[in-house]
C-alpha cells in the first residue's frame, strides 16, 4: 500500500502538481521540462480530464513515467459513488489516487470503498481514496456558512477526517493546521495525510487559497505528500519552482 512506501520515495515524488486551468498537451509539456532536468512529480488533473478522457491524461502522464492523482472531488449517492470507482479503477493504467468529499454520508464513502477493494484489492497500491475534508480556499466565516453557527474548519476536519477513517478510506486531505489536529486522535494515525494550497518564497500568487504552508513546513508537521499549483505552474521559471520545492522537501523527508 502507498502509506506503506510513500516515505522511501524521492522528496519529487513526494509533490503533486496541480495542473488547474491547462489543456492536456499544457501540463504534459510542462512536466516533459520537469522530467528533462529530473523530476518526476506526481501528476494532478480535474478540469483537465473533462475533454480527452481519463484515460488519455493516464496514458500520457504514464509515457511521462510520472503517476496520477485524480481530483474529481466525488460527491453523490451510494451507488453512484460506487459507480464512479468502478469505472476509475478501469483506467489504464489505474490512478495513484482519487479523491472523494469527505462530506458524502459514511454509507456513500463505504460503497466507494467497497468498489475499490472489489476492483484493485484491499492491500493495492493504486486507487488510494482520500477524503477532501475542508477546502483549502474555505477559512472559518465560509465554514460557518456553510454548515452553520459554531462549526469550524477546525470542527469540521475532525468530524470528516473520523468519518473518512471509519469508511475504510486510505488518506486525507486537507490544510496543515488541521492536519497537525489529527495528530491527537490514534487512529487517524495510519492515514495519508496530503496539504494543497502550497505557497513557495518569491514565486507566483496561489490565488484562491486562504490557509496555506510552504513545504519543509508540510513536511516537517507530517505530511506525505504536498500539492502544489500556480506557484509552480505560473512561475517565470517552473523549473526552477519545482527545483526550490524539493530542496524545500528535502530539508524535512
Amino acid at each position: 500500500m502507498l502509506i506503506d512506501r510513500v516515505t522511501t520515495l524521492p522528496p519529487d515524488q513526494r509533490i503533486v502538481i496541480a495542473y488547474d486551468g491547462m489543456s492536456l498537451d499544457e501540463a504534459s509539456a510542462m512536466h516533459a521540462e520537469f522530467n528533462a532536468a529530473g523530476f518526476h512529480p506526481i501528476a494532478k488533473a480535474n478540469s483537465m480530464a473533462t475533454r480527452p478522457g481519463l484515460d488519455a491524461v493516464a496514458q500520457r502522464f504514464k509515457s511521462l513515467d510520472s503517476e496520477l492523482m485524480f481530483d474529481p472531488k466525488h460527491h453523490d449517492t451510494n451507488e453512484t459513488m460506487s459507480n464512479y470507482v468502478h469505472e476509475v479503477a478501469k483506467t489504464n493504467p489505474t490512478p495513484l489516487i482519487l479523491t472523494l468529499h469527505a462530506a458524502n454520508g459514511t454509507e456513500a464513502l463505504e460503497s466507494a470503498v467497497a468498489a475499490r477493494n472489489e476492483t484493485v484489492g484491499v492491500d493495492s497500491d493504486v486507487l488510494n481514496l482520500l477524503g477532501i475534508t475542508v477546502l483549502t480556499s474555505l477559512d472559518d466565516e465560509d465554514v460557518r456558512s456553510i454548515f452553520g453557527e459554531g462549526a469550524t474548519a477546525e470542527s469540521k476536519y475532525i468530524d470528516f477526517a473520523h468519518r473518512s477513517e471509519e469508511a475504510g478510506l486510505q488518506g486525507l486531505v486537507s490544510s496543515g493546521k488541521e492536519l497537525v489536529k489529527g495528530y491527537q486522535y490514534e487512529k487517524l494515525k495510519n492515514l495519508l495525510r496530503v496539504i494543497p494550497g502550497i505557497k513557495l518564497p518569491n514565486t507566483a500568487d496561489t490565488a484562491g487559497q486562504k490557509r496555506l504552508y510552504t513545504p519543509d513546513r508540510a513536511f516537517g508537521e507530517g505530511a506525505h505528500l504536498v500539492v502544489i499549483g500556480r506557484a509552480i505552474t505560473a512561475a517565470a521559471s517552473p523549473v526552477s519552482a519545482l527545483e526550490q520545492a524539493v530542496k524545500l522537501t528535502e530539508k524535512e523527508v
